[in-house]
């Protein structure tokens, strides 16, 4: 193995010297010439800026701090020159250093104000260089779905402008986008393209992107040696250009090819190499990857106490990452309204001071007329007039600048109460991730890893498949409330009514849950034989029944029965799910649909988020129905009504009418 290390060694070396002599950057050194024309132009105007931010993006993968320097000197002089190509470009600068310190959140705001601003001033070739940017944040936060059509439109508007360099770019970043959809094919499709363009132009400097992407393609397809070899020319662009960002990743990857083809040794050297390279760029993304492929060597090596250990310190930072990642999203916006408040203010103040330097204008105006027109007193009779006059304009005109103050007060208050809402759907669903959603799926990660790592046996797992279909299948149902309570709350509920047989929709609701019954060995039954037609939205009720059915399985024991009973009462039809379960206490009926989000654990500590009863409720209601339970220890039913289709209806009343003449 160290032999095999040394050789490997060896190669980089030799890869990077050819790459240094006829592959990529020119010897000359672009930062030093920039350096020197920016020292002899000591001139304070928009050409300074454009050096500056020229060197800002030279330096922003080998040194993030001096392209902070630079970027913030670029911004200010910018700002009081109002030069708007600068503005944009230190302000994307400013957000590039964002990046190479995880801080994706910071640098997608600052990525979405300098998009605005080119597109409000008509920069096109900066409009396409910034939707690129926004899809490669998006990429790299794990939405791909999202980060297409900016890609897409970023390519558009550079095929437009026959931009090669920038087309070849954003093609590498479009196969990055089906790499995480996992459309292997189309992702190496995108990347070659972007591969032929920037070797056909001599552009090699971003030929590291693509290689990386490429070897990252291979692993997934399960050809190690492959993978390896293009992540292994990659690493050579990325040393040329001197992109320590690209140096840690591609350490790291390779890192984990080396194990996977048990090339432990070398493996082990490329993460200490990685360990090296983030000690200058504190990534704390990098940092966890590093003792999560840490773990997975020592585990492959058969050291599993170092692997549990160094396992234990990849959770931890993976927990720590996404809690700063909460606290940044929450500072920024904080940050911002606090931003918009003072502008509002700031506008006020302004309109309040023009109309009294208005006021003392007029008022001078006003003093230096009386004095001349002292000798006539018909004229100083009527300068007196106009003067009350002017005053009493001016002053409806201050109540009507003041109408206009306490408006925006009202509007400001009613943004906060908004915000302050928006703030409790989003704590809510943080809290039923974190508490109900994680416990489940770490339970069900901690099983496959020792599975995996043959510390448990396939009988072994098998007796514990049942509990855990069982956990996943409710955690899927708590998803389901979870995702359409937040819609709800945050675009509101649209309702689809339409007529659709609602028997048939009892029946296949109850086969799917059937088997969830027969897990906690629990019979499930429904008595509706006959056909009935309903006008009603037929996803929601079929929420209102899988949350209604699924309740009654969790609190109800082992031999316990549940029945779904249905009866028309005039244009109405009555459905009710009974079982003989544990019951709710008299103490928290009255919380079953309020909005405390009531929940407690099955008869076998199954969890919810309670959500489920108030959507169930809010969503009959929308129907036009009414939802109410009846619960003592030994026998629950909760009951709803829906409204029958025009065509049962007339039914029913025809049938009431023709009883009514016979009695």
């Amino acid at each position: 193995m160290r032999v095999q290390f040394f050789l490997y060694l060896v190669l980089t070396c030799i890869f990077s010297f050819r790459v240094n002599l006829g592959f990529t950057m020119p010897p000359t050194n672009p930062a030093d010439s920039l350096q020197q024309a920016l020292y002899t132009h000591a001139q304070r105007d928009t050409v300074r800026v454009q050096l500056l931010n020229k060197l800002g993006r030279v330096y922003f993968t080998s040194d993030p701090g001096k392209t902070t320097l630079y970027a913030t000197e670029a911004l200010r002089l910018s700002d009081s020159l109002q030069y708007v190509e600068g503005t944009i470009l230190a302000t994307r600068n400013l957000a590039l250093v964002e990046n190479t310190r995880g801080n994706l959140d910071k640098q997608m705001d600052m990525t979405l104000s300098a998009l605005r601003l080119a597109e409000k001033n008509g920069q096109l070739h900066m409009t396409g260089i910034l939707n690129n940017d926004i899809g490669n944040i998006l990429i790299e936060q794990n939405n791909p779905v999202q980060a297409l059509p900016y890609l897409k439109h970023s390519l558009k508007i550079k095929k437009q402008l026959n931009e090669q360099t920038e087309i070849a770019k954003t093609l590498n970043n479009i196969g990055s986008c089906y790499m995480q959809l996992q459309k292997l094919d189309s992702a190496l499709y995108f990347l070659r393209e972007s591969e032929r363009l920037k070797l056909s132009m001599g552009n090699t400097q971003g030929l590291g992107f693509t290689y990386e992407n490429m070897g990252l393609i291979y692993m997934q397809k399960g050809e190690y040696e492959t993978s390896q070899q293009y992540l292994e020319k990659s690493m050579g662009y990325y040393k040329a250009a001197e992109n320590q960002a690209g140096i840690g990743k591609t350490w790291l990857n390779l890192a984990k090819v080396n194990t996977l083809l048990q090339h432990y040794a070398i493996a082990a050297g490329q993460l200490e190499e990685a360990a090296r390279v983030n000690v200058s760029q504190k990534n704390a993304k990098n940092e966890m990857i590093y003792y999560q492929y840490l773990a997975q060597l020592d585990s492959s090596r058969g050291d599993y106490i170092t692997a549990l250990r160094h396992y234990n310190t990849y959770t931890s930072l993976k927990e720590k990452y996404f809690a700063v990642e909460k606290a940044l999203s929450i500072a920024n916006t904080r940050e911002k309204y606090e931003s918009e408040k003072r502008q509002r203010e700031n506008h006020l103040l302004k309109a309040a001071q023009q109309i009294h330097l208005s006021t003392i204008h007029q008022q001078r105006i006003l003093v230096a007329v009386c004095a001349f027109l002292l000798l006539i007193l018909l004229v100083i009779t009527v300068m007196l007039y106009r003067l009350y006059k002017r005053q009493q304009e001016l002053y409806r005109q201050l109540n009507s600048k003041n109408e206009e103050v306490s408006q925006q007060n009202r509007i400001i208050m009613e943004q906060n109460v908004k915000l302050g809402s928006l703030n409790q759907v989003k704590d809510k669903i943080f809290s039923v991730i974190s508490h109900d959603l994680r416990s489940p799926l770490a339970i069900l990660e901690g099983m496959l890893f020792l599975l995996r790592d043959r510390k448990m046996s396939t009988e072994e797992f098998r007796t514990f498949a049942d509990d855990l279909w069982r956990d996943m299948k409710n955690t899927a149902y708590m998803m389901d409330n979870l995702l359409n309570w937040a819609s709800s709350q945050m675009k509101g509920i649209r309702i689809k009514p339409d007529e659709f047989e609602f028997t048939g929709m009892v029946r296949r609701e109850i086969e799917l849950l059937q088997s969830l019954a027969r897990q906690k060995e629990v019979t499930l039954t429904h008595h509706l034989q006959q056909p009935v037609t309903v006008f009603a939205d037929p996803d929601m009720m079929k929420l209102v029944l899988r949350n209604l059915i699924s309740n009654a399985i969790k609190f109800t024991p082992g031999g316990g029965n549940i029945e779904v009973l249905a009866h028309i009462k005039g244009t109405y039809l009555e459905i009710c799910v009974q079982d003989n379960g544990v019951g709710i206490p008299d103490k928290d009926q009255h919380k079953v649909f309020s909005n405390i989000y009531y929940s407690m654990p099955g008869t076998r500590h199954e969890k919810g988020c309670g959500l489920g009863l108030p959507l169930s409720k809010d969503f009959v209601e929308l129907n036009k129905g009414a939802i109410w339970f009846h619960s003592e220890p030994g026998v629950t039913s909760f009951c709803f009504t829906i409204p029958l289709s025009e065509e049962d209806a007339n039914q029913q009343g025809h049938l009431a009418r023709k009883k009514k003449l016979i009695s």
